[in-house]
């Protein structure tokens, strides 16, 4: 754990530690707001992000190694915080900054290349998302193999994209693949499982496989309940989907239950113009404009 009480003050007497002992250091604050990010708690991992990237530029430099891990990071936070032009510009910099120091090719540039893919994806940009993705498994697989769990989280992200540009099959297929790697390497509960299954129930009800999709979807929603708790912001987007369906299949009590669930799970935590937000009151709006009419033709 880290002891900030270290960090000395302004007025403190010159302290100069040694380099490897400020990589740590950069590397464990890095950690902590990351952690803070998976438990959901997206303002206080801002914060721990932004005083890990302010410490490594101040050690080494604006465009520095050391700055690409708390920055790739931040930009994480503030994409799923739905700030998706703060993010962009963080991960541009990371890019720039390892592309000038490891060169175009470098592992360390797959992340950076995903994150890009899965930002504009989130941002509509399906044109800017798939070549960014498909450079992110090129330089990973070159660097790690087909069979690599981090290859294939990667091909994961590249099936997203493609199902978004409306290849269902393609993309289910894809993300099946993927989902054995992960249940082989990690086990059927973890938390990159139900990512996968998220995306394959998704690419299934799209290709009409509805009552898959529901089983899909359900199993994803238990995993991330099981690993993230009840509350946690990402099980908005599944928690979204089941409602469609429920909604689709006349059960208007249901769907609203599920939308409302994914609006509270939002409300506070991620930006106002939050595309899985505005999805939801959207939706609740729908559902009541729906039941007031079906009320008064009861009448």
């Amino acid at each position: 754990m880290v002891d900030e009480s270290r960090i000395p003050a302004p007025e403190a007497a010159p302290y100069v530690p040694e380099d490897d002992e400020v990589r740590a250091r950069v590397q464990a604050m890095t950690a902590l707001g990351a952690s803070s990010r998976d438990g959901g708690d997206y303002p206080l991992a801002e914060s721990r992000l932004r005083a890990a990237l302010t410490l490594a530029e101040a050690a080494f430099g604006d465009d520095s190694v050391e700055i690409a891990a708390p920055c790739n990071e931040l930009g994480m936070t503030l994409r799923y915080a739905g700030r998706f032009e703060e993010a962009a510009a963080l991960y541009d910099r990371v890019r720039e900054v390892l592309e000038r120091r490891l060169g175009p090719g470098h592992p360390e540039l797959a992340s950076v290349y995903h994150n890009l893919g899965g930002l504009a994806h989130a941002r509509g940009d399906l044109s800017a998302a798939e070549p960014a993705a498909r450079r992110a498994v090129t330089i990973r697989e070159r660097a790690l193999g087909a069979d690599h769990p981090a290859t294939a989280a990667d091909r994961g992200a590249l099936a997203a994209v493609v199902l978004a540009l409306g290849r269902h099959d393609e993309a289910a297929e894809s993300l099946r693949a993927v989902l054995t790697v992960f249940e082989r390497t990690y086990g059927p509960g973890h938390h990159e499982v139900a990512v996968v299954l998220h995306n394959l129930g998704t690419a299934e009800y799209a290709a009409g496989r509805v009552e898959d999709a529901a089983g899909s979807l359900a199993r994803s929603l238990s995993i991330k309940e099981k690993v993230l708790g009840a509350d946690h912001p990402e099980l908005a987007a599944t928690l979204c989907n089941l409602a469609r369906i429920r909604q689709e299949a006349g059960d208007l009590d249901g769907a609203t239950a599920l939308y409302r669930r994914a609006e509270g799970v939002l409300r506070g935590v991620v930006a106002a113009g939050h595309p899985t937000l505005l999805l939801c009151r959207q939706a609740l709006s729908h559902l009541q404009s729906a039941r007031r009419s079906a009320g008064s033709a009861s009448e």
